[in-house]
């Protein structure tokens, strides 16, 4: 990307002005594998399993389930589907739906005496007539409620199953929308919107790679990944790598997108840290006191 000496002025003006303006994206959200209590309450693991199972059959699991309370606990296991209701992927769990009946429990309860860790297996069945794609239930363990100072209490922990049916299944995968800071002061966030109108999850991966503007060179990246389920829109913020040295350097996006071709964006990134812009507005505040005097000299 050639740019001509006016550009590359407007360029460096345009880092001193901008550099004042911190430009933060909202805060970062991360993926969300299950609801989970502390770890001196009701403890369940794994909180996430992701599993391909063919119509007509079976899969097996297992289920940790660990008791860090100092009095002994019923705990009650159950399951639900589950739907994602915004960009941010907040969850939804439906109780009558009838993905549920796919899960059976070798225990629906056991009790736990204090410190006391116990596994349990479940089995998801799917039905010879189930269509292919993305099938999403939570498996939750659950105590009996009790009541402190009045109030009843209980505690639920869920583990999230992400169930690709085998078939003609698709992941169409799409970026909706990237937003890159041009001008930053500080560390700070970037975000996309990715889209999946496919019939089953895929998981996006991507690689951020900051870039000298003049040899190319990689200076700072990062990596990630974050899963999509089947006909959603999510909205993913992550931290921007920062360069160590203030300058003008460009940024690469590599997304993966499903069975679609991963997408790549160059944005242009112009690093002027606070200390850089400080040191900055001093030279010029002497230079220009220089020449205040320097003219004035002239003139007597």
């Amino acid at each position: 990307m050639a740019i001509s000496t006016p550009g590359r002025i407007a360029v460096i003006m345009l880092a001193v002005v901008g550099g004042l303006i911190s430009s933060n994206l909202i805060a970062p959200s991360y993926d969300v594998a299950a609801a989970s209590s502390v770890s001196t309450g009701l403890n369940l693991s794994p909180l996430k399993t992701e599993f391909s199972i063919t119509p007509g059959t079976s899969h097996t699991g297992t289920l940790t389930i660990t008791n860090g309370t100092q009095a002994a606990m019923k705990v009650d296991f159950s399951a639900e589907s589950f739907s994602v209701i915004n960009q941010q992927y907040d969850y939804a769990f439906d109780t009558a739906s009838a993905l549920s009946k796919w899960v059976t429990f070798d225990k629906q309860s056991v009790t736990l005496e204090k410190n006391q860790r116990q596994t349990v297996n479940y089995t998801v069945g799917a039905p010879l007539s189930a269509e292919p794609g993305g099938r999403y239930i939570s498996l939750f363990a659950s105590t009996d409620s009790a009541e402190t100072s009045g109030i009843s209490t209980r505690q639920r922990v869920g583990s999230l199953l992400y169930i690709n049916v085998a078939g003609d299944v698709s992941r169409i995968g799409s970026l909706s929308s990237l937003t890159s800071p041009l001008v930053i002061t500080d560390h700070t966030q970037w975000a996309m919107t990715l889209q999946n109108s496919g019939t089953t999850h895929f998981r996006s991966r991507y690689t951020v790679s900051v870039k000298n503007w003049i040899t190319g060179a990689t200076v700072a990246g990062m990596s990630g990944e974050s899963l999509i389920l089947p006909n959603t829109i999510r909205t993913v913020l992550s931290t921007l790598p920062t360069p160590k040295l203030p300058g003008i350097y460009t940024v690469e996006y590599n997304i993966g997108l499903g069975d679609t071709p991963n997408v790549q964006e160059t944005h242009l990134l112009i690093y002027a840290p606070l200390p850089s812009l400080l040191l900055l507005a001093s030279i010029i505040a002497i230079l220009a006191l220089f020449l205040t005097r320097r003219r004035k000299h002239k003139k007597a």
